[in-house]
């Protein structure tokens, strides 16, 4: 329609129709480019809100695991410390809490850390999820600064194998039925596991005896001692994890305001 009119225009040598004709032409075209750009950027927009709401909820998920490491292995590490204060004491009175604190000290928790949302960022491309680079720096740089801290959570020493290689298999049956994880469901669906303050795993004194005297005879003091030592280090990385999630987190909440 426009072209024949340009046409007709054209050869009437209208230049004035023909310039109000251009004129529209280049307009029309205009604001059709800018409305479609205003909606590409507002979908990117849409999307990285998106992401970013995701990834806030995975943070919050994720910190909520870590708090429940850290319980975890305080309780762990306050058995090894019991377990090493009464390796300074006399043969005769160690008693079955000895051998509960010395198999308790040997417990792990290991479990992926939660990244669903940041990898299937970068799988469907950082740029094409969140277009603000600023944003996508700082995530890289998050997950890139805690991932030692969630290797150290997942470490592990030569104290377990030595524990549950040798302490009688009765005395292990025991104290895994009386003192074993607690496991319960997240609302996710995400398992989680405490264990409990105190257990009676109920060992008969003969074999009380015999896996104190098992125990005492691996002098067990420097693979106790280099347990602890990993318990610290996890209790430390797991902490870190914590104070940079919550730094991310409010960093995010910043930019959905």
């Amino acid at each position: 329609m426009i072209l024949r009119r340009v046409i007709k225009h054209f050869r009437q040598q209208e230049w004035t129709a023909i310039f109000l004709d251009f004129l529209i032409v280049v307009v029309g075209v205009f604001i059709g480019l800018q409305v479609s750009n205003w909606n590409d950027a507002r979908l990117r927009e849409q999307t990285a809100q998106t992401y970013i709401e995701r990834l806030r909820e995975e943070l919050a998920a994720s910190k909520e695991d870590i708090s429940q490491r850290l319980t975890y292995f305080r309780q762990t590490r306050t058995n090894a410390l019991q377990a090493l204060s009464a390796l300074d004491q006399s043969p005769e009175t160690l008693g079955e809490q000895f051998l509960v604190d010395i198999y308790q000290a040997s417990q792990m928790l290991q479990r992926e850390y939660g990244r669903d949302t940041y990898n299937e960022i970068l799988s469907v491309g950082a740029n094409n999820a969140i277009s603000d680079i600023a944003v996508r720096k700082r995530l890289a740089n998050f997950y890139r600064s805690i991932k030692a801290q969630i290797s150290s959570l997942r470490d592990k020493t030569s104290y377990r194998e030595l524990v549950r290689r040798n302490m009688p298999y009765n005395v292990q049956q025991a104290i895994r039925a009386a003192c074993g994880d607690i496991v319960t469901t997240g609302k996710n669906g995400e398992p989680t596991l405490a264990l409990p303050a105190d257990c009676d795993p109920d060992l008969s004194p003969s074999d009380v005896s015999f896996g104190v005297a098992t125990i005492l005879e691996l002098n067990i003091r420097k693979d106790l001692v280099r347990q602890l030592s990993n318990l610290d280090a996890k209790l430390f990385a797991a902490q870190l994890v914590i104070d940079r999630t919550n730094l991310l987190d409010a960093y995010l909440m910043d930019i959905q305001q």
